[in-house]
């Protein structure tokens, strides 16, 4: 069956759209490039769920799936239909989970089904599979990186409640810093600068990034994704390395990654769910 992306900020829909040139592609306006897709495209603004609609409609395509970061703009259209306009005040003071959650119902309710990304670009990293550079391997790396994971990961599943971060970053027994609004990349950015400035003289391992989903988070709508760009970015800020859910994190650039970890000093740990 034909299924239609519906396109925010980011690289993942673009990869999503060159492995299905048969879907279409509603690109939303201001986070969307239009212009790099191949496939029929459209350019809608956010919340005109009612033109996505019809667009689904004249395609005759049940599927959608989300893809890309979607941001809460403020200068959106301001002819939109009752039922959004009600979404939008429901969840003005929501987390992105629930306010997500409302979306897909909403969609469900018109008879659409909201398809994860994660049924379409697999990857094979296994549970509890450690990636690393041999030359500087020691015993010592593997212990500090489970260690700091379940630190980060006992944090995240406590905030879990708050619908706040999806992404932690922790050294030995100190959370540096959790996600924001911001992002992964300036999270990395943010903690990295910290780490370099006051925590670097003392000759140990640097941070850790821990990225794993919200617990009950629908992973259908905003599913946390790593790629190849984190990777090389946590690296350029001196990081040690990075933990990530099993099934719970979309992993796109695999190859580019696991041959990044094995030739640089940098490490990776699949995180059984």
């Amino acid at each position: 069956m034909k299924s239609c992306i519906i396109a925010g900020e980011g690289n993942l829909p673009l990869l999503l759209a060159e492995k299905n040139k048969d879907f279409i592609v509603i690109s939303i306006r201001n986070l969307s490039a239009s212009n790099s897709f191949k496939n029929i495209t459209y350019v809608v603004d956010m919340f005109n769920f009612n033109e996505i609609i019809k667009i689904l409609k004249i395609h005759n395509i049940k599927n959608i799936i989300f893809v890309g970061k979607f941001y809460r703009q403020k200068n959106y259209q301001k002819k939109i239909s009752k039922e959004v306009r009600k979404i939008i005040d429901e969840t003005k003071y929501f987390g992105d989970d629930a306010t997500l959650k409302r979306v897909k119902e909403f969609f469900k309710k018109n008879g659409f089904e909201v398809v994860s990304p994660n049924n379409l670009i697999k990857h094979n990293f296994k549970p509890n599979e450690f990636i690393y550079n041999k030359k500087f391997h020691n015993s010592e790396n593997l212990k500090y990186l489970k260690n700091t994971i379940k630190i980060g990961k006992n944090v995240l599943n406590l905030i879990s409640k708050f619908d706040i971060g999806q992404s932690i970053v922790a050294r030995k027994n100190h959370v540096l810093g959790i996600e924001g609004i911001e992002g992964t990349n300036e999270l990395i950015k943010r903690c990295g600068k910290y780490y370099n400035k006051q925590l670097n003289n003392d000759n140990t391992f640097g941070p850790v990034l821990i990225k794993l989903p919200k617990l009950n988070q629908t992973l259908d709508l905003d599913i946390p994704v790593i790629g190849i760009d984190t990777i090389k970015l946590a690296y350029k800020y001196n990081f040690f390395g990075i933990g990530f859910s099993e099934k719970g994190v979309l992993v796109v650039n695999e190859p580019e990654i696991r041959s990044f970890c094995k030739n640089k000093n940098f490490n990776l740990l699949c995180i059984r769910d």
